[in-house]
């Protein structure tokens, strides 16, 4: 059942994105950064040598969550960028967006890690059952984090140039359209 609601919440999100974003592979950029997550929970959980579990799956929708938001505060910032400087090359709208969003991301990502990190190391009573959440959190945010600042203008700017093909192909076409009318 853990599954199933990753899978569903996964979906709803996207489809929030689709329509708040009004595009269709710019909230698929974004859920790319869910599977970067992977690589830190997959590393921190043998590190730590902790069991996969229920708890582990919450932790991982809980990252989701946060790292999505991230994602989603790079694409806005270069949405914003080239909207109101449609000037401005995207390239240096991708690194403008990733200078000013590095500390708001890295903000989120520290305090959520400091957050949970209590949890994670055992503190207190009764933490032995919300453990493996927190690790799972602190580890897939981690790497996601790093990964989101470095992959993600990557790959926005590889799904931009493909998509601008496809915008361009019907307009050219119009073009040889009118050169060839009487």
């Amino acid at each position: 059942s853990v599954a199933f609601a990753v899978i569903l919440s996964i979906l709803l999100v996207y489809m929030v994105m689709a329509s708040s974003f009004e595009s269709l592979w710019q909230p698929l950029l974004i859920m790319g950064t869910i599977p970067m997550s992977v690589i830190g929970v997959a590393l921190i959980l043998w590190v730590t040598q902790t069991p996969v579990s229920v708890m582990v799956g919450i932790g991982f929708l809980v990252l989701g969550g946060i790292v999505v938001d991230n994602g989603i505060a790079m694409v806005e910032c270069v949405n914003r960028i080239k909207e109101h400087r449609p000037d401005v090359d995207l390239r240096e709208a991708l690194v403008e967006a990733s200078v000013s969003r590095f500390r708001p991301i890295l903000m989120t990502a520290a305090s959520t890690v400091l957050g949970v990190l209590p949890l994670a190391l055992g503190l207190g009573q009764g933490v032995e059952l919300q453990q493996p959440m927190a690790i799972t959190t602190i580890g897939g945010l981690l790497a996601a984090t790093f990964l989101s600042l470095v992959f993600l203008p990557s790959l926005y700017y590889l799904g931009a140039r493909f998509f601008e093909r496809f915008q361009r192909a019907p307009a050219a076409e119009e073009e040889a359209e009118l050169s060839h009318a009487p």
